[in-house]
């Protein structure tokens, strides 16, 4: 009967430690695991699949190519790492993902009755209630994602957006203010470039620089490429991070990459992340950007450029 057992991309996500955005990259990619379909068409694993894509994330986190591996057997895996995800463990992050869940759509009921303070606090019960990863990948993340989709199918108002994202901003505003780091950290420079008003994604990545110990300068959203040059001058920063999410088809934006490949001079690497960021990779790798698709890779950045 294990077999019949599925699991949705959500549960995956959580037993594996990987994005959904991840795991259907590699799907599309290496065609690692093929999983089935709902009638809607959502995709179901089985437990051998979320074994292989456990044992392939940690792979990965170890240095090792997914090309390389792609076609490597469970077994195989297992010689690496010698690793299998317990049905303790299994159960364990199921019931988590429940909560998880519960707790973004209490968050959707909140925002969609316009009760401001109820979405504060059950932003900052989240805060309690999980680990900072977990905040950040399953419930902050997520939630963003699901506002704007009901924001463009009409499910809500434009104010209701504006609302939330708000709320959202000054709770992550709050994080980064709260982890404190080292005044000899390395630095990094934060911001969107212009024509790119969405910056949640940007803040998202400054709560996790300034947990890893990096000196967070976040200089805003929509910011022409002079602004960010002259912020690159003024704090000379290891990295400066550009969060790139709507629109896709800006063609201003190729121009304003070329401004601050041009005004770059001091040695700083550029990371380029978000939803439309591959949009824009043949300008980005033009100006030698390193080009992040999640938060686990991002991290593993901060890493290799600390050392």
């Amino acid at each position: 009967m294990e077999n019949i057992i599925k699991y949705p991309i959500k549960a995956v996500a959580d037993l594996t430690g990987l994005t959904e955005h991840v795991i259907r990259i590699w799907e599309k990619r290496y065609k690692l695991v093929i999983p089935n379909r709902t009638d809607t068409n959502r995709r179901l694993y089985s437990k051998e699949d979320v074994e292989k894509l456990s044992l392939l994330a940690k792979a990965s986190k170890s240095g090792y190519s997914i090309g390389a591996i792609s076609n490597y057997s469970i077994d195989q895996l297992k010689e690496l790492f010698g690793e299998k995800i317990t049905e303790k463990k299994v159960e364990e992050l199921n019931t988590n993902e429940k909560t998880i869940q519960q707790t973004i759509n209490n968050c959707i009921t909140f925002i969609k009755s316009l009760d401001k303070k109820s979405f504060e606090q059950e932003l900052y019960s989240a805060q309690i209630n999980f680990t900072q990863p977990i905040l950040i990948e399953k419930i902050i993340t997520p939630l963003i994602e699901q506002i704007g989709d009901m924001w463009k199918s009409g499910e809500i108002r434009i104010m209701h957006e504006h609302i939330s994202t708000t709320i959202i901003r000054k709770f992550l505003t709050q994080i980064i203010d709260s982890n404190l780091v080292d005044t000899n950290a390395p630095k990094i420079i934060i911001a969107t470039p212009k024509g790119q008003h969405h910056e949640l994604g940007a803040l998202i990545v400054g709560v996790v620089a300034s947990a890893d110990g990096w000196d967070v300068t976040y200089i805003g959203p929509d910011l022409p490429g002079e602004e960010i040059a002259a912020a690159i001058e003024s704090i000379h920063p290891k990295i400066v991070a550009l969060s790139i999410v709507y629109p896709s088809d800006d063609i201003m934006l190729d121009k304003e990459m070329v401004k601050i490949s041009k005004l770059l001079n001091n040695g700083s690497q550029v990371i380029a992340g978000g939803r439309s960021v591959n949009s824009y990779e043949n300008i980005l790798k033009k100006m030698n950007a390193k080009i992040i698709v999640d938060l686990n890779e991002f991290r593993n950045e901060l890493e290799n450029i600390r050392k």
